[in-house]
């Protein structure tokens, strides 16, 4: 009987067409397989089918977030519409602030326990920065007879960043909202002030193709959002259907429209004017009596409505992903995944609205006219130092916050093991130098910190007006050795580190970035430390460490046999790096000085040549080309091979003699009977030594380099006429270096030199098919032998049983 009621009620659920769901029967398991191979937009409206796939579906989806800081982030009020006449009722904006906040608090309490990694982003808008809204710059004030106009008593703010501000002010709240992570064991930050290097124009096309963007926590744990034909170029549709139920910390005001006119007619209502006396009165305002309201409106419609960080997401949308809200400085987002600018790999965008877009580049026919472009690194409006300065306000008072919610929240912080810094500008560093910041990561083993170096730092004078001052980004050199000597250096429990600099090197896309402007190895105090033999600077020492890695930087070779050697004999393990680069070895008691050749950091065409290309036409003096001397096949396996001989001292192979855990050049003499038996190996822990892309550097500093010469015509020079133009059309609005301790990789290595890498440790010459992609880039930006003279490979030994691991 129990067969056919069975079969009887199969039939029942077959013929109504229903089909029920077997709750608390499908394991969270299989819920998870399932996920991971859809895209994020579709596991989002899986939460909406009933509450056991919300449970199951949310602990994986909200695994790892990363929140873009916006003043709605606590549920928080936005600033008004600018159309709208502002509220009287203190008391009653105070209530509503209070219950909107409480709401965006049971956001954070009722999903930080699924959280395991956590961050938060605060970016400048490239986009946003090319056009920045309109700002009145003089006061309408009523008298008797009329409005007049009269310069600001006090410097006028913008209303979004002014209210960005405020939040980041609000100390408490943050320090509440992240006291709900109490499962997180990773913690992330990103910061990006645009006072680095600005790009501006000088994109690579490559780049914007694929849409390069920096995400925090590495890749995308979602499958790739199916691309819609609809979609525009360049900015991602939206994932949620427009009936998908909200659940809101707040909501973005889109219609908050930053145009001269809306602001005139803003103060003019605050002022008590209506009607026609209101539009008589704009019209004396903007300076033409005859511009109708339609006139004005139609203007205002053709501008783009300012948000600093545009969002119609809420709530939960916001904290749904891997990847920033907002833009970075130097790369231009997209929706396909690639490598980004800092090795981190790049996912899907958390904000499917950021219009992440190329940079707006001039037409066709004015190309050539730097008037045509809306943003001049090298001369910036007033509207943008503006932002830019008011952007810094708010991002210094997010990190003192950000800092004070980590100290005052010790036992929720109990767990964190990794801390991952993406971005941030040096001039925040001196807010995590405090003992009290550190302590309350006690569980902290990995930190990652990529620094990007001021390149002009914005000031407002006392009479309002907003200054420009360049700046050395050579100078954050010293604020990152601080903040390693004097914290990390410190730290027994931090045992793995990664540094690099967002500043030129390889990786920079852009013909004014791309191999230029890399900076020195924050192992020293000042950055001219690194090349003065006169004096003997300390070198940092990090006795923790036991896995070390360094991206996109250069050392002297003494100074960096001499921070090797400490970290050998410490607790290092492993050592990687990534895109470092050695200068040419420097005498002992000399004191290099910048070259005397004029106008050597400010010429671009003379960096083009250093970048190993030249435009047609350009001669470029030397001796007459030299016939090399083809010395006859070695076949006596008795006589010793020139790579086995000692190699040049202050060179990758004499680093590497000295520094390796595997086999040495005196071993392999030796094994071959060619000298005597070799000096016994020091103890130490150092198991792997791996290397990406290394190589030389050259830098405008006038001391003896030409160990890095390479012979005349050895590599013939292509035309590259596109490239001589594309340099003459923007060399005069880019920014100019002007820092003799920036450095410019050179696509040269000794023959040589690169036989004893390849033979003595199976090293890689030359950029093979795992970097086809970044070559293909680099060449786009001029540099027709990427990769040359650069290296690969790893050297590992297995530990020993005395090693204790």
């Amino acid at each position: 009987m129990a067969s056919k009621s069975r079969k009887g009620k199969e039939k029942v659920a077959t013929t109504s067409g229903d089909i029920i769901w077997p709750a608390k029967r499908i394991p969270p398991e299989l819920f998870t397989m399932i996920i991971s191979y859809l895209p994020r937009s579709t596991i989002q409206n899986m939460r909406l089918v009933n509450k056991e796939f919300e449970k199951k579906v949310s602990e994986y989806l909200f695994r790892v977030v990363v929140v873009p800081f916006k003043p709605e982030i606590y549920g928080i009020t936005p600033e008004p519409s600018l159309n709208q006449a502002p509220p009287v009722l203190g008391d009653e904006i105070l209530r509503g602030s209070i219950m909107l906040q409480d709401k965006g608090m049971r956001v954070f309490q009722g999903f930080g326990r699924h959280i395991n990694r956590f961050a938060m982003s605060f970016e400048f808008d490239m986009e946003k920065l090319t056009k920045p809204p309109a700002k009145n710059d003089h006061d309408t004030i009523t008298s008797f007879w009329g409005i007049y106009k009269w310069p600001f008593k006090k410097y006028n703010r913008y209303a979004q960043l002014e209210g960005l501000e405020q939040t980041a002010d609000e100390t408490r709240t943050m320090a509440k909202a992240l006291r709900y992570m109490t499962k997180a064991t990773e913690l992330g930050l990103s910061i990006d002030g645009g006072l680095g290097w600005l790009s501006g124009p000088d994109t690579n096309p490559k780049v914007v193709e694929r849409g390069e963007k920096v995400v925090v926590f590495g890749s995308s744990r979602f499958a790739p959002e199916p691309q819609s034909k609809s979609t525009k170029v360049g900015k991602a549709a939206s994932p949620f259907p427009t009936n998908r139920l909200r659940f809101a910390i707040g909501s973005s005001s889109r219609d908050a429209v930053q145009s001269r006119y809306s602001v005139l007619q803003r103060m003019l209502r605050e002022a008590g004017y209506n009607g026609e006396i209101l539009e008589n009165s704009l019209g004396m305002l903007l300076g033409d009596d005859e511009q109708s309201e339609e006139q004005a409106r139609t203007d205002t419609s053709m501008e783009t409505p300012f948000s600093w960080q545009d969002s119609d997401l809420s709530g939960l949308d916001t904290l749904s992903d891997d990847n920033f809200g907002a833009s970075a400085s130097t790369t231009i987002r997209g929706q396909n995944g690639a490598t980004g600018a800092t090795g981190y790999r790049s996912d899907d965008d958390m904000n499917d609205n950021d219009d992440e877009r190329p940079f707006p580049a001039a037409t066709k026919n004015a190309r050539s006219k730097p008037d045509n472009y809306p943003l001049k690194p090298n001369d910036l409006t007033s509207a943008q130092k503006e932002m830019l300065l008011e952007l810094e306000w708010a991002q210094r008072a997010f990190m003192q916050s950000y800092a004070i919610a980590i100290i005052d929240n010790p036992s929720t912080f109990v767990n964190i093991q990794t801390l991952t810094i993406a971005r941030l500008p040096n001039r925040h560093l001196p807010i995590l130098r405090r003992n009290d910041f550190w302590d309350s990561l006690p569980g902290l083993r990995t930190l990652t910190l990529a620094i990007i170096p001021d390149w002009r730092d914005v000031v407002k004078l006392p009479t309002s007006w907003v200054q420009d001052n360049r700046m050395q980004p050579s100078s954050a050199v010293g604020c990152v050795f601080q903040l390693l000597h004097e914290q990390i250096s410190q730290r027994k429990n931090i045992t793995t580190l990664h540094f690099e600099w967002l500043c030129g090197g390889e990786y920079a896309p852009g013909l004014f970035s791309r191999n230029q402007h890399v900076l020195v190895a924050p192992v020293v105090s000042k950055a001219m430390e690194m090349v003065n033999r006169a004096e003997q600077p300390g070198v940092l020492l990090l006795p923790y460490v036991e896995k070390l890695s360094l991206r996109n930087c250069w050392f002297s070779p003494h100074i960096f046999t001499q921070f090797s050697q400490n970290l050998k004999m410490s607790s290092l393990q492993s050592l990687t790096l990534d895109s470092v680069s050695l200068s040419a070895p420097v005498t002992p008691g000399a004191h290099p000085h910048p070259v005397t050749h004029p106008n050597h950091h400010n010429n671009a065409l003379a960096q083009a040549i250093m970048q190993n290309f030249a435009p047609p036409n350009l001669v470029i003096p030397g001796p007459p080309p030299v016939v090399p001397q083809v010395p006859a096949p070695n076949n006596d396996p008795l006589v010793q091979p020139d790579w086995l001989d000692r190699p040049r001292i202050g060179s990758w192979a004499d680093s590497i003699e000295q520094l390796t855990p595997g086999i040495r050049l005196a071993d392999l003499r030796y094994s071959r009977d060619m000298s005597e038996a070799p000096a016994a190996r020091e103890q130490s822990s150092l198991r792997k030594l791996a290397f990406k892309s290394c190589g030389y550097i050259r830098l405008p500093l006038d001391f003896d380099q030409t160990a890095l010469d390479e012979p005349i015509n050895q590599h013939p020079i292509p035309s590259t006429a596109h490239i001589a133009k594309r340099i003459n059309d923007l060399e005069g609005i880019m920014m100019k270096p002007n820092d003799t301790m920036l450095g410019t990789v050179s696509n040269h290595i000794d023959e040589l030199e690169a036989s004893t890498l390849e033979n003595a440790w199976g090293m890689t010459i030359g950029w093979g098919p795992e970097h086809a992609e970044l070559k293909h880039e680099a060449q786009l930006d001029g540099i027709s032998r990427a990769g040359l003279g650069r290296f690969d490979g790893l050297i590992e030994v297995a530990p020993t049983f005395n090693d204790g691991h």
